[in-house]
């Protein structure tokens, strides 16, 4: 962010839509994309997806402007809503009752994973190519994920068509805890979010570290995030409850949110904060996409629950980040994205105990 902030001269705001464009499209066609998918096939809307990315990246480059960043994001972020559907509806298929839970910890694991992958690569590439260069990166994962998606992926067995399932969307709109859900999902988002784009300006401008040293510590951040998922997923297969790992998360928040954005904190308290808050702040995707498979009643269910989950969670990486740069830029500190934050947490745990917890409870 520090590098395309300096190379197109834009506003802490600015970056902040960026950042969040590729969300767009997700708040309005997630409940619709899985409602077609078992009619499309999960193996052609994967390698779709991928397509949609490797597409996007090379538009940015090549029109190379902000207009051009902006487009590029909106395709992966096509890309992004397919495959965050597709990801758990194929882990659903190939896996039984039993294990789900589990497998589901490592799927969820793909965010974190694939962004400390970015940032352990930002310092190498950074110098030599700039933000191109991270693009030019991204084409040749996106290129290496759509070879392997074509290669392994089971074929699938019908025909596509195109269609949406009246009764099926029906059904997904009339369940509103998959919207109560998404409320919590989108938050997570925005923690997750507001670390990760956030963190590396926040800590070159006002603490006063290198590029390259914030760069590894939000790797790190993310690699420890990677381990929580595998915790939650685990934690759910031995039988502890959804809701209870969602709300583990969210009181753990507003202490991180307080030990790294308020003034006179030792930055050893910051570092441990961020890279113990990781473990925390992990722990709502697997008990999200869990909970939801236990509301279908059937797993050609679980596209369109997801979608609509996932439809109400684009709205937090969509409107967070832009409201957090505004909030920082509008009180000139970088306290009110601590204020931010716990405000969402409070608001979030308030969701879960009201809305969430009594349907964990009675499935």
């Amino acid at each position: 962010m520090p590098s395309i902030m300096d190379y197109f001269n834009i506003s802490l705001t600015e970056a902040g839509i960026l950042a969040s464009t590729f969300t767009l499209l997700t708040i309005f066609t997630g409940v619709f994309v899985g409602n077609a998918m078992s009619k499309l096939g999960i193996k052609r809307l994967i390698c779709f997806a991928m397509f949609l990315s490797l597409i996007g990246s090379l538009i940015a480059l090549i029109v190379n402007n902000y207009i051009g960043l902006v487009s590029g994001r909106a395709l992966e972020g096509i890309g992004l809503i397919i495959m965050m559907i597709a990801g758990p509806t194929a882990v659903s298929l190939f896996t039984d009752d039993t294990t789900r839970a589990k497998h589901t910890g490592f799927w969820s694991a793909f965010m974190p994973l694939g962004t400390a992958l970015s940032f352990l690569m930002a310092p190498v590439i950074l110098p030599i190519g700039g933000w191109q260069g991270l693009w030019w990166f991204s084409v040749l994962v996106s290129l290496i994920a759509l070879i392997a998606a074509s290669l392994w992926i089971p074929d699938d067995s019908n025909q596509p068509t195109l269609g949406l399932n009246q009764n099926l969307l029906k059904k997904t709109l009339r369940t509103f805890t998959l919207i109560w859900i998404g409320c919590v999902f989108a938050v997570h988002s925005l923690v997750f979010h507001i670390i990760l784009q956030f963190i590396p300006v926040y800590g070159t401008t006002s603490l006063g570290s290198s590029s390259s040293t914030v760069s590894y510590i939000v790797a790190g951040y993310c690699l420890l995030n990677v381990f929580g998922n595998f915790v939650a997923g685990n934690a759910i297969h031995q039988g502890i409850r959804p809701y209870r790992l969602m709300s583990i998360h969210f009181m753990a928040v507003p202490i991180l949110a307080i030990a790294l954005f308020l003034p006179a904190i030792p930055d050893i308290v910051r570092f441990f904060a961020l890279i113990i808050g990781a473990f925390f702040t992990s722990l709502t995707p697997s008990a999200a996409f869990t909970l939801i498979a236990k509301l279908t009643k059937k797993k050609s269910e679980i596209p369109a629950f997801n979608g609509l989950m996932l439809q109400v969670q684009g709205a937090g990486i969509l409107f967070g980040p832009s409201l957090t740069g505004w909030a920082v830029e509008t009180f000139d500190s970088w306290t009110a994205a601590a204020f931010v934050l716990i405000f969402a947490s409070i608001l979030v745990l308030i969701i879960i105990n009201l809305k969430i917890k009594s349907v964990d409870l009675s499935i």
